[in-house]
């Protein structure tokens, strides 16, 4: 009887004394912390730590986080916590760019330089054949509209207006969402090119004029990689001009098609026959490194120390717009970068280290395609396949006064007071039970309401599409995602303590557990 009474009294004073090191492990996660180094990241001196710009605060940025990390007695994952990333730059050559129209005889009969191209190849490249106009492109499933029935784009180059019928109706502006489902509609359809003009009641000019800067910046990639995977196709923007010389044949304007549309309510599409199109895209490449940041907290345990939960979050975002603003990217993604440094912390703050490691990885060219963690998932400090969960932060600085509308858009899902999102492919029931209970503990309300649209969208995905299974956390979209107002002044440094401390709990209770989580549903990527 005694016996018993002794060992669950040691039992208890276990579960007490982890307990209470959970407690002071969780108040070093604070909003006074959170905020120093949110005002340091976010500033206007890193210049929206992209590259390029010309004080060179991407990299003033990885030299902070190196430094916290010394600070904080983290054991590098690399050499000086530094793994490089060497990827393939290519800018847009605008002096060797040109879209000819090339008549039956071959000669070109007319010549635009002012185009430019998002996609495709990343050196010289030169793309022709047969030119398809589609009108909007567009296909509405309610009312059956469709812009490209009976049309054979394989091949060829459509022709695409901005916008779509209902849009122009409603006088909505452009939509990049809806462009998109174009283009993936026009790649299905086996076009090799898809040539955007304006629709000329688009009162938008500014939504060409940003996507125009965007591409201007030029695109990186892994070095050795086959293509950018994310966009497969040549997606080309030309003026109105261009897209009235196409048609001419036709005897209309884009203009006059417009207005047929929208009286009639029926496409008005088909195939040029007297010119075809010849579009000659320069490009100017170069080798450039970026830097991941990669640190330890190594596992008690002799042997489970060679698996890991990894936390990952990308520190980069989008320069300056090339005019007087900045993208500080206060929430995106400033808040995961600075919830990492406190989550290290509070593992740092352990007497006792977790049975498994814990891996940091502050991960590079996020905003550029995934690069810097799809480089991690093929060099990982411990091996994927004993890298039990990756737990990614991305934008989980804000909240709403209340919690959306279940129905509203995605773009219009930024969460109340006590919501997050919890992006993932459910891959481990186990893990999505861990999850939820921590959130009840803290009081956070989960949703995966972002999972079907995001998760091939943050850098979560890499471990993903290898069956690693993941939490990418976040708050939610608001208006000033990838704009230059995602300030600091519209952090919630309450909202993001708590993300940091749901992050920590579960990466805690999956490095301390005897047994690896379950991978009951594996993804098929």
């Amino acid at each position: 009887m005694i016996k018993t009474r002794t060992i669950f009294t040691l039992l208890f004073l276990c579960a007490v004394s982890t307990l209470f090191a959970q407690k002071k492990a969780l108040e070093t996660i604070n909003e006074n912390d959170l905020k120093a180094h949110l005002e340091f990241v976010a500033s206007d001196l890193m210049q929206g730590r992209d590259f390029y710009t010309a004080v060179p605060g991407l990299e003033l940025t990885a030299n902070y986080i190196q430094s916290q990390c010394k600070k904080l007695g983290l054991k590098p994952g690399f050499d000086g916590y530094f793994q490089p990333v060497e990827m393939l730059s290519s800018k847009p050559d605008s002096d060797n760019t040109y879209f000819q129209l090339i008549g039956a005889d071959g000669k070109v009969v007319f010549e635009e330089k002012d185009i430019f191209a998002l996609g495709g190849k990343t050196e010289n490249d030169t793309v022709s054949g047969d030119i398809v106009f589609t009108g909007y492109g567009w296909y509405d499933d309610a009312t059956k509209y469709n812009d490209t029935e009976g049309l054979d784009l394989k091949g060829k180059i459509a022709v695409v207006m901005t916008r779509n019928p209902e849009m122009v109706k409603n006088g909505d502006k452009n939509n990049m969402q809806i462009e998109m489902q174009k283009m993936q509609k026009a790649l299905m359809g086996g076009a090799q090119a898809i040539l955007f003009v304006s629709d000329p009641k688009n009162p938008d000019q500014e939504y060409i004029n940003s996507i125009k800067k965007y591409a201007t910046g030029g695109s990186l990639q892994l070095k050795g990689a086959r293509s950018n995977p994310r966009i497969r196709i040549n997606l080309l923007f030309g003026t109105a001009e261009l897209g009235n010389q196409i048609i001419k044949e036709s005897g209309k304007t884009l203009a006059q098609i417009q207005q047929n549309i929208s009286e009639t309510g029926k496409p008005e599409s088909f195939d040029i026959k007297e010119v075809s199109a010849q579009v000659l895209l320069g490009k100017i490449t170069s080798v450039i490194e970026g830097t991941n940041v990669v640190a330890v907290v190594e596992g008690r345990d002799p042997v489970l120390k060679n698996e890991c939960v990894v936390y990952s979050a990308h520190y980069d975002h989008l320069g300056l717009d090339g005019e007087s603003g900045i993208f500080n990217g206060a929430d995106d993604n400033g808040t995961g970068t600075v919830a990492l440094l406190e989550i290290a912390e509070a593992y740092q703050s352990l007497k006792k280290k977790p049975k498994r490691s814990i891996v940091f990885a502050w991960v590079t060219a996020e905003e550029k395609g995934l690069i810097g963690s799809d480089y991690y998932s093929q060099n990982p400090f411990i091996p994927l396949e004993n890298t039990l969960a990756d737990i990614n932060l991305d934008m989980v600085g804000r909240s709403a006064e209340k919690e959306p509308d279940p129905e509203a858009e995605v773009e219009k899902s930024l969460a109340g007071p006590n919501g997050i999102y919890i992006v993932s492919g459910k891959q481990s029931s186990e893990l999505m039970k861990i999850s939820n209970d921590i959130c009840n503990d803290l009081g956070l309300v989960p949703s995966d309401k972002l999972s079907e649209a995001f998760l091939s969208r943050s850098d979560y995905y890499h471990f993903y599409k290898n069956g690693v299974p993941v939490l990418g956390l976040s708050t939610g979209l608001h208006d000033d995602y990838h704009t230059v107002n995602d300030e600091l002044d519209k952090i919630d440094y309450t909202k993001m303590k708590r993300v940091a401390q749901y992050a920590f709990l579960v990466g805690e209770k999956i490095a301390n557990q005897k047994q690896r989580i379950l991978v009951d549903k594996p993804s098929n990527q």
